[in-house]
């Protein structure tokens, strides 16, 4: 029994929370997920702690612990909605026609995308954390495996095919790092539209 209330006891998603006190809005499990998510996106994983997050979303610890075990069950379900984030982007990658114009947008949303928006950065840190580890290799797996896929559509052999998603997602990666530490140094307005036209030349005849 944690704060009053067994921890064995896990709310299931479509169950009301007993615990709310009156006047309070009744929080689900996702509204954790998605408050933890927000704050790794803010402060990393040390930025999810039970205690900050009931605060900031006005409520008790009594909460938590009725949908959640221990902060690592909370962690898990904050990563399984950016994995649907993640997967919810690259469906609307698919939606574009047009693959060089799909290479272009992919690219330039490394530029565009809210700070923080892609935790890849944040995570890779955590790589050896028991939770965090097999959902970043889940996420980068899908990704190249749907840059491939995509790249094989414009003629390339499997295997050349993999090498270049492989080099377009770390070059995401890497601008993703640069945006997050020293954001003045990449390039902005027609500088960064010339950037983006260079890397797709970098990455050859499929993307250009």
């Amino acid at each position: 029994m944690r704060n009053g209330v067994p921890s064995e006891r896990v709310q299931s998603d479509d169950e009301p929370e007993r615990s709310a006190r009156p006047g309070r809005r009744t929080l689900s499990r996702e509204d954790w997920a998605r408050a933890a998510l927000e704050a790794m996106r803010e402060g990393g994983l040390g930025a999810v702690a039970v205690e900050p997050l009931a605060e900031r979303l006005g409520t008790t610890k009594g909460s938590f612990y009725w949908h959640f075990k221990d902060r690592d069950s909370l962690i898990q379900a904050a990563l399984e909605r950016w994995v649907a984030e993640s997967e919810e982007l690259m469906a609307a990658a698919e939606r574009i026609a047009d693959p060089v114009e799909r290479g272009r947008r992919l690219t330039e949303y490394a530029f565009t995308a809210p700070s923080g928006a892609d935790i890849t950065t944040t995570l890779l840190i955590h790589a050896q954390h028991p939770v965090v580890g097999p959902i970043l290799e889940q996420v980068t797996r899908r990704r190249l495996e749907f840059g491939a896929r995509l790249t094989e559509e414009l003629g390339l052999p499997a295997d050349a095919a993999y090498r270049h998603a492989l080099t377009a997602l770390t070059m995401t990666v890497g601008i993703a790092l640069i945006r997050r530490g020293a954001p003045q140094l990449l390039p902005q307005g027609e500088e960064k539209d010339a950037y983006v036209r260079y890397i797709l030349e970098l990455l050859g005849p499929p993307m250009s």
